[in-house]
């Protein structure tokens, strides 16, 4: 029987780990049928009918991120009520609007520049090629060093794909407003969702960015205060938590394998993100993550590791003194979170400690060992924001807006004892 490509493994992994951050525990499964596709859902994860269903969608290795993207949409869309086949035939109307967008781009000269008419007379929207302007916001994007290519194919391609489908039509979007509310409308159940949220920030990004180099008239120009477009979510919404020392130290003995083990242990002891696994090297006796993150606010740089005074568990582990990097489970490079949480998904212990926690209102995540790192920092180590965000590799903006949710009564309470404590030891 030939080996499963380690590709299709990732595919099937992240599948589920989309899902599962959407409430889908189980049920929802794809699988390759003749080369294409297939989308299995059970009686009970569906509507009391077993279902397989063919997703427009090669099963090809580069066609990671739209099968899981695929599938998110006709889940979200059948949890607010729409029918399975009418979701999946919206998907192949926009894979097939997105491939002739993309065979009229390609027709056209390598400096498009996105024409944008005079304006037209109230009742007739304005003529503009968004396929053009999109590519040029993503030629800005990448050569001003803001994002990376393999951040635009993940993140920004299927919002700009959904940007293409609700400017157009016949009824098309005559100013900004129009357009995001069209957007809004296809959550219109789901008011406040992360997916909703996300998707108008970055249309508004984009008519912001638009408007600015004179490429849109003013009146794409979105509003200042997205709130009332994005909604408030009717539900509460679990906050991902800090993983407490006793926990980290029950997984390490419930991990059987000596390579998931190490990886686990890496993470708890030195805050680090998943895929900075991949990029770690022993220099003069000291280990650095040479891993460098591209966002907003600038790209991170390598750093040394350092271990948490208070972690003396950390301590015995001796990571430095056995670390080989052959020594780590294989993991793609790009989807190190997908790999690691799809392992910890299948252990006994992980998804027991997943329902004590979330029994508490909390939610464990594989971030979590990150968040505990910076959680021991400050509440027991007194180790300042400054110099907590240098040590986890990001600004402190990011660091204040990250960790400061966990900054409860108990916390303050602890961070007021301990001052009066130093001052009349003075």
């Amino acid at each position: 029987m030939p080996a499963v490509p380690e590709w299709d493994v990732l595919l099937r992994g992240g599948v589920l780990r989309a899902l599962g951050q959407r409430g889908c525990r189980s049920g929802w499964t794809v699988s390759n049928f003749r080369g294409r596709t297939r989308l299995h859902i059970t009686a009970r994860a569906g509507d009391g009918h077993r279902k397989q269903l063919l997703l427009p969608y090669p099963w090809e290795s580069d066609q990671l991120e739209a099968i899981r993207d695929g599938v998110v949409t006709v889940y979200e869309a059948f949890q607010n009520g729409a029918p399975l086949e009418l979701a999946i035939a919206e998907l192949s109307t926009a894979k097939a609007e997105a491939r002739r967008q993309a065979e009229a781009l390609a027709s056209q000269s390598s400096n498009l520049q996105p024409s944008v008419q005079p304006p037209a007379p109230a009742s007739r929207p304005i003529s503009i090629d968004w396929a053009g302007l999109i590519r040029r916001y993503q030629q800005h994007k990448l050569r001003s060093g803001e994002i990376k290519e393999s951040t635009w194919e993940r993140l920004y391609k299927p919002r700009m794909a959904l940007v293409l489908k609700t400017a157009k039509g016949p009824s098309a979007a005559r100013d900004a407003t129009q357009l995001l509310e069209a957007q809004a409308d296809l959550w219109s159940q789901r008011p406040g969702c992360r997916t909703r949220r996300l998707q108008i920030q970055y249309t508004a990004a984009l008519l912001r960015w638009a408007v600015s180099q004179k490429l849109l008239p003013a009146q794409w120009a979105p509003p200042p205060d997205l709130s009332t477009i994005i909604g408030r979510s009717r539900e509460s919404r679990a906050v991902t938590t800090p993983i407490a020392v006793p926990d980290i130290l029950a997984m390490v003995q419930a991990v059987p394998d000596p390579r998931w083990r190490l990886a686990f242990q890496l993470l708890c002891a030195f805050g680090l993100r998943p895929e900075e696994l991949q990029h770690l090297q022993l220099r003069q006796g000291r280990l650095w993550c040479t891993y460098e993150k591209v966002a907003s606010r600038g790209k991170t740089k390598p750093r040394p590791l350092r271990l948490l005074p208070c972690d003396h568990w950390a301590t015995e582990w001796k990571l430095l003194e056995t670390f080989d990097p052959a020594k780590l489970p294989p993991m793609r490079a790009g989807f190190g979170s997908d790999s690691f949480s799809r392992y910890l998904l299948r252990r006994q212990h992980w998804q027991h400690l997943r329902q004590q926690y979330e029994a508490q209102g909390e939610k464990l995540v594989l971030y979590s060992c990150r968040h505990g790192y910076a959680h021991r920092a400050h509440v027991i180590c007194d180790l300042p924001p400054k110099v907590v965000a240098a040590a986890m590799g990001h600004s402190v903006q990011t660091h204040l807006a990250a960790y400061s949710r966990w900054c409860g009564d108990d916390v303050v309470d602890d961070a007021f004892a301990k001052a009066e404590q130093r001052l009349l030891a003075s």
